[in-house]
């Protein structure tokens, strides 16, 4: 990942969106769920142990869930609500991934109403801007104005890897922050 604090944030964040994707491509569905999850909570335990570091020398950061992980960074003021509620549905979305039913892929219900709602969160400026870039590439024919169109574009696996990334990048600029 990039921490490079020279570099402007929105070039840093797209960078960042680009690693992630480069690190999830070719995988399955369950795949990029497994290695999203892990990716993220990594980011979590360095925001945890930056923090941590500044208190004292000597504490250590305990094992936790990640859930756990998500609420402590919150309630530590390292990430804002918006993002620690993106954090929880996508443990909902793990956990939907990671069940060991027949039916725990993008068909099922669940798995749809929270990727919905990942992207009912994340609709903002930061999103809006990556559409805009994405509908200034010459080679997109349609333009995507809601994340609808895009859903409707990408698909639900396509949606979630770009929610991913977006979810990532954030994580890092709240690391960057904090150092």
């Amino acid at each position: 990942m990039i921490f490079d604090k020279s570099l402007d944030t929105n070039r840093r964040f797209a960078q960042n969106m680009k690693i992630y994707t480069h690190k999830i491509a070719n995988k399955s569905d369950r795949e990029v769920i497994v290695i999203s999850v892990s990716i993220l909570e990594d980011t979590l335990d360095k925001l945890l142990k930056v923090k941590l570091a500044q208190v004292s020398r000597k504490a250590e950061l305990p094992q936790m869930s990640y859930s756990s992980k998500v609420d402590l960074c919150y309630k530590m003021e390292l990430i804002k609500s918006a993002l620690r509620r993106t954090l929880q549905i996508f443990g909902n979305l793990v956990e939907n991934f990671t069940k060991e039913e027949e039916n725990n892929s993008y068909g099922n219900l669940e798995v749809q109403t929270n990727i919905l709602e990942l992207c009912k969160i994340n609709n903002n400026d930061i999103f809006n801007l990556i559409l805009k870039l994405i509908n200034s590439d010459p080679n997109v024919e349609e333009k995507y104005e809601k994340v609808d169109d895009l859903v409707e574009y990408i698909g639900w696996s396509g949606t979630v890897k770009f929610i991913c990334s977006i979810i990532n990048a954030s994580l890092i600029e709240a690391l960057i922050e904090l150092e």
